[in-house]
């Protein structure tokens, strides 16, 4: 009877092993295809924002083919475009778009213009640059005319006394080596590759730079330091650049003809108003959509005019 006891006792055992055995690999397939479940949700749910991000990116562009007013003003409400849209409900997600007007920044690329310097951007990017404090502003500014212009000659000062650029042979012999371009920034984050351009420099500038458009400044939207670095001879001081934001945060400058009120502030009567304008062609349209745990974000450079898609990206 002992015998018989014992062996009832080893097969309750082998059983429990076995019950424990199928009940753990029960739990991992369980948790296996939670987990398969939940990657396909989430893959489904970020391929669906990444399209409506990209129909936000389109929207936005239908909301600037609206605007047909004379003028383009940031924060002016009867600029339909710059209100922007906020968590706006479509279907199961929710779409974010924000509209920026890039007319008031200075254009890196029309730096060289049919493989020659421009010397009016040239000039603007210096005082911008010294307005910034940026010390090495002479070298940055050579280093990207190297980098933009279509030969491989180094960059040399005015009088023709040193090379301040940059070439190839400056950047194959980087930590992270890389071919001069000798052609226009695609985008904005390029300029890091530039020599020179640390990530500190990079965010100082980012705010009052774009890449694409003509040399004209719109001054409903151009900061201080654009304005100030427009003009040289009479100079633009501080206090004119924030005496036209005054003015323009009350009331924009609606048409060329306004513009005359600038040259009635001290000092400014013989200023030139050929820089300036009131309209804006270029601008940068960010979309976030979000669908449950789905988030994309898209970013595009459009030009108003003939509603041309410059750049872009969806991260």
């Amino acid at each position: 009877m002992r015998i018989l006891r014992q062996q009832s006792g080893m097969v309750l055992l082998l059983v429990l092993v076995v019950v424990t055995l199928l009940s753990a690999l029960v739990i991992e397939l369980a948790f296996s295809t939670l987990v398969d479940l939940r990657l396909t949700e989430t893959f489904r749910d970020t391929s669906r924002a990444y399209y409506l991000a990209k129909g936000g990116v389109r929207a936005g562009r239908g909301i600037l083919r609206m605007d047909s007013n004379g003028y383009d003003a940031p924060n002016d409400p009867a600029e339909l475009w710059s209100l922007g849209v906020a968590q706006y409900p479509v279907a199961e997600g929710y779409l974010s778009v924000t509209i920026e007007d890039l007319g008031g920044r200075i254009n890196l690329n029309a730096l060289v213009s049919a493989g020659n310097v421009n010397p009016v951007i040239k000039s603007r990017l210096m005082r911008l640059f010294d307005e910034l404090a940026l010390s090495t502003g002479e070298e940055l500014i050579a280093a990207l005319i190297d980098w933009l212009d279509p030969d491989d000659r180094v960059y040399v000062d005015p009088e023709g006394r040193r090379a301040m650029g940059a070439e190839t042979g400056a950047y194959l012999g980087g930590e992270k080596p890389v071919r001069c371009k000798n052609g226009p920034l695609d985008n904005l984050e390029e300029l890091l590759l530039v020599r020179g351009f640390t990530p500190e420099i990079f965010k100082e500038i980012a705010p009052f730079v774009r890449l694409h458009g003509n040399d004209k400044i719109n001054v409903n939207s151009a900061p201080a330091e654009v304005l100030m670095a427009l003009s040289e001879d009479p100079e633009i001081t501080r206090d004119a650049a924030e005496a036209i934001i005054e003015r323009r945060s009350e009331t924009p400058f609606k048409s060329p003809a306004e513009l005359g009120w600038i040259n009635e502030l001290p000092g400014l009567a013989n200023l030139l108003r050929e820089p300036f304008t009131v309209t804006s062609d270029i601008y940068r349209i960010e979309a976030t959509a979000t669908v449950n745990d789905g988030v994309r974000r898209a970013e595009a450079v459009v030009n108003k005019t003939g509603d041309q898609l410059l750049y872009l990206k969806v991260d």
